[in-house]
């Protein structure tokens, strides 16, 4: 069933107090995005997988993650 559900849904709030399905408004306050679990995290796997090693080091024997993982994976997952 997954297969056929699109990655990401679209709500907005109408008249009457209910929310319809729509396509994405970038006018519309009242819109709420909606991304499927299984897709979010497919795609965070694959951040992870192809950017992965510039963003970890070995201090003391300790990963330590570099700055700048937090905006480029914010970006990358927004992103289309």
């Amino acid at each position: 069933m997954k297969a056929n559900a699109p990655e990401k849904l679209y709500l907005s709030k109408n008249i009457y107090g209910t929310y319809l399905y729509q396509v994405p408004d970038p006018e519309d306050e009242t819109a709420v995005e909606y991304t499927r679990t299984d897709a979010f995290i497919e795609k965070a796997c694959k951040f992870i997988k192809d950017n992965g090693s510039h963003y970890i080091d070995i201090v003391n024997g300790q990963l330590v993650l570099k700055k700048g993982i937090i905006n480029d994976f914010r970006n990358y997952i927004e992103g289309e």
